[in-house]
């Protein structure tokens, strides 16, 4: 046994023993959740369930942390490390151990403890998944008839897998219905998804192509299941849904033949759609939410946002929401290209602020980065570098969206390996992120050297951006 292996064994000894303790105190119906963090991205974790936080939970000098559940209900539960987040199963008198490297964070994860089996189980349900999709990708390429039959082969494999668990474990209901929701609704995501990414036609060729029975499955359909509600494959499975029951809708009354996700008409038959078909208010709410902001950062027609706010007004019940998008609009009103950005005020590196237009001298791309986002903010500069070496003509100005101090931001970027070249952090970051609507993180704006806006929604990573540069630079 090599050095590695044994240290690795010691470890998940000690941490058996130490739930094996924590288990015998644990019999009120109240349940135990700890573990390590290896390379933690913080000094704590947050605990939470249905984008609500529980708890922040700090780790010890060891890395170690540890929670007592009282009086909750069970189901599951995320913990969140600042960088990703994953969900664990929790039962009453549960004690469960996890342990996990933040390098391989999903791939690393390990459970154990009373309620092991069943977790581990989960967790690699979403790895095997998570691994099948490039696989997906190549069958939607098959016909129909093929892709509906290897599509189901993999479903099958996955339900024979989880009747074998049963056989082996005596498992829980709430288990079962969450390991069947995320075998049933990754595989109608599959079906579902098919129309979109089968590259031989267009959208609504491939859907007359199809046989009459290929959605049949959505008989089965629960549009309201409150268990499911905060289940990722659920979640995903009826945004992509309503995507698609909503363009067979449109393509019935409208000349148009291929997916555009920033059409009017299309979105409002979705908020129509999800209006009608779902009742659980949660639900419903979050997908009307989950569209109408969708569109609000897709689209650049200022003039169709009014219409789809009223219709999703009419249907939500939640006035946050609500709220919400009618401030998201009004903001990219202000946006509107031909207008100036709003001239808030930055601070450099020698800590002297500044208002944003003084910072524009020649066309510019403005990115934003946050420390919370290592990932982006690494491609972000890469890209921002590739960019600026092929249209040296312009300025890329990153700003940080962190309240932090320069020195701060200094130490971030000398970590990442970035140097401090156009590299700002705003005075007043809500104030800031709320007038620029800094969402999502990627967002960036193509401005001209008087800082008027070109595009108040750029991509740096789409090939639609260097358009828009090579449009100013040819004025």
């Amino acid at each position: 046994m090599s050095v590695k292996h044994f240290t690795y064994l010691i470890c998940a000894v000690c941490l058996m023993c130490s739930c094996k303790k924590e288990s015998d105190r644990i019999s009120d119906g109240s349940a135990f959740f700890g573990g390590e963090i290896i390379n933690p991205s913080s000094d704590h974790i947050i605990i939470y369930k249905s984008s609500k936080i529980l708890d922040t939970v700090y780790l010890d000098k060891n890395n170690r942390f540890n929670y007592t559940f009282k009086d909750f209900e069970p189901g599951l539960y995320n913990f969140y490390d600042e960088k990703e987040s994953q969900v664990f199963l929790i039962h009453p008198n549960d004690s469960i151990m996890i342990r996990l490297n933040t390098i391989d964070f999903d791939e690393s994860l390990v459970f154990n403890g009373i309620g092991e089996k069943e977790n581990n189980y989960l967790i690699n349900l979403f790895l095997e998944t998570e691994k099948q999709e490039q696989q997906i990708l190549e069958i939607s390429q098959l016909e129909p008839l093929q892709f509906e039959k290897k599509l189901s082969e993999i479903r099958s494999a996955k339900l024979e897998k989880l009747k074998a668990f049963n056989t082996r474990h005596e498992a829980t209901n709430l288990f079962n219905n969450f390991a069947e929701a995320s075998i049933n609704y990754n595989y109608y995501y599959g079906k579902e998804a098919y129309p979109f990414i089968n590259h031989s036609k267009n959208e609504n060729e491939v859907f007359k192509s199809l046989s009459e029975d290929f959605f049949d499955f959505r008989d089965e359909i629960d549009y309201n299941n409150n268990t499911l509600k905060d289940f990722r494959p659920y979640v995903s499975f009826l945004r992509f849904h309503f995507n698609n029951i909503a363009l067979q809708e449109h393509f019935k009354h409208s000349k148009e033949n291929r997916y555009n996700k920033k059409s009017l008409d299309y979105n409002l038959d979705k908020l129509r759609l999800i209006g009608d078909k779902v009742t659980d208010t949660f639900i419903k709410n979050r997908l009307l939410h989950y569209n109408m902001i969708k569109f609000i950062n897709a689209s650049t027609s200022v003039g169709d946002f009014e219409a789809l706010l009223e219709s999703f007004k009419n249907k939500s019940t939640n006035n946050r929401q609500k709220k919400n998008a009618t401030k998201l609009v009004e903001s990219y009103k202000r946006l509107k290209p031909g207008h100036f950005i709003p001239n808030v005020l930055v601070i450099n590196k020698d800590d002297k602020t500044l208002h944003i237009e003084e910072v524009i001298k020649n066309p510019s791309i403005i990115y934003f980065w946050d420390t919370r986002d290592r990932y982006h903010l690494k491609v972000s500069h890469e890209r921002a570098k590739v960019l600026h070496k092929k249209y040296p003509e312009f300025n890329f100005i990153a700003i940080c969206v962190n309240e932090l101090s320069s020195r701060q931001q200094a130490d971030v970027l000398q970590r990442n390996h970035l140097s401090w070249v156009n590299e700002y952090h705003f005075e007043n970051p809500e104030k800031a992120k709320k007038l620029l609507s800094i969402r999502p993180i990627s967002k960036v704006f193509v401005v001209d050297r008087h800082a008027k806006i070109v595009n108040p929604k750029g991509n740096m990573f789409d090939i639609s951006i260097e358009h828009d540069m090579l449009g100013l630079l040819n004025k």
